[in-house]
């Protein structure tokens, strides 16, 4: 029996007056995300990856395998192949997705920057049981593609949207194509403008910038739309969905409460230690929970995503090993901005 069974116990009838949302949640069937690697060969000027100081790395097939049929046999249905970083940089990511199909998945997804993308990489995703697949697009042109994403390829990634696009038509394939697009005040075009230019795909989604990953508050001060002005009350409502109807496995085989964990700050279970079923409502993922519907998220790195501060968040787990640094260094994207502004992006 969990050390934590006792204060479980004593926790286990709370619930929120915000929604109902129970502090002991019902395991998902939905909303698996399980990160194949932290690595990315993009440095999106909004993202965490680029402060990222983890040790990087791709995750082992017994991970993926373990993961995917301990959330299948609790009801899971649904998973995704991406997290902190770009997917396709795994060579095994085909044999992941098959394997998901073959053990019962019926949605099968991942989010890429579409760099690797080409039209043998996309055919082969099909072939092993990809349901859907998102391009994060974040311009509309090369200049500023080259200042959001840190890579001159804008005309490459462009060209591998196009091409999907047109083998799923001529080909009659049933994937759905769609691009993401954060807009910062930069890239804050008109709405029409960027659906056109990716008009090709079934849906273009576009959201403002924002400190998701509570790892970069200097987006607040420099990035932030213009349409958003103003001092923020808070950027995502509480309680938070992630703690409650995400399962999300790292690379290394953790369990953490945010798909957007940079540093491992919000690990609150480990698949060799102990079941996912028992980690889902241990003691560290419940305490969280708690935090959320008291909103009293203070020395966290959800109070960094939520509010936007600028303190260096504490892991709820301590056991587990993590590497953090000033986490309002902004050296990197003023340097960007100075270059961008004076037309020195290459």
């Amino acid at each position: 029996m969990s050390k934590h069974t006792d204060l479980n116990k004593r926790m286990k009838n709370i619930i929120s007056s915000n929604n109902n949302v129970s502090l002991f949640p019902d395991f998902p069937t939905k909303n698996l995300l399980i990160e194949v690697t932290n690595m990315c060969n993009n440095r999106c000027i909004f993202c965490g990856n680029r402060k990222m100081l983890r040790k990087k790395g791709f995750i082992k097939y017994k991970i993926v395998e373990n993961a995917l049929k301990q959330a299948f046999e609790l009801g899971m249905r649904e998973v995704g192949f991406y997290a902190t970083g770009e997917p396709l940089l795994d060579k095994n990511i085909f044999d992941y997705i098959n394997l998901a199909k073959s053990i019962g998945y019926n949605y099968i997804y991942i989010t890429t920057n579409g760099l690797l993308l080409n039209k043998e990489v996309f055919k082969k995703l099909v072939a092993n049981g990809l349901d859907s697949i998102k391009l994060s697009i974040n311009a509309i042109d090369k200049e500023k593609y080259y200042f959001i994403h840190g890579v001159d390829k804008y005309n490459e990634v462009l060209k591998n949207l196009k091409d999907i696009c047109n083998i799923k038509r001529k080909e009659n394939l049933d994937i759905k194509i769609y691009v993401s697009y954060i807009a910062t005040k930069y890239t804050d075009e008109d709405k029409s403008k960027i659906i056109n230019t990716f008009n090709c795909c079934d849906e273009v989604v576009i959201v403002n910038v924002r400190n998701q990953s509570g790892m970069t508050p200097e987006v607040e001060s420099y990035l932030k739309c213009s349409s958003k002005a103003g001092k923020i009350e808070s950027q995502r409502p509480l309680p938070c969905f992630y703690p409650f109807k995400s399962v999300n496995v790292t690379y290394e085989g953790y369990l953490t409460a945010c798909c957007s964990d940079f540093e491992n700050m919000l690990v609150y279970g480990d698949l060799s230690q102990e079941s996912m079923k028992d980690a889902w409502q241990n003691n560290y993922i419940t305490m969280l929970r708690n935090k959320h519907l008291n909103n009293n998220l203070k020395g966290t790195l959800c109070d960094n995503c939520i509010y936007n501060c600028k303190l260096i968040p504490k892991p709820i787990r301590s056991d587990i090993p993590f590497n953090i640094d000033d986490i309002n260094d902004d050296t990197e994207v003023k340097e960007r901005i100075r270059k961008y502004l004076k037309g020195e992006m290459g």
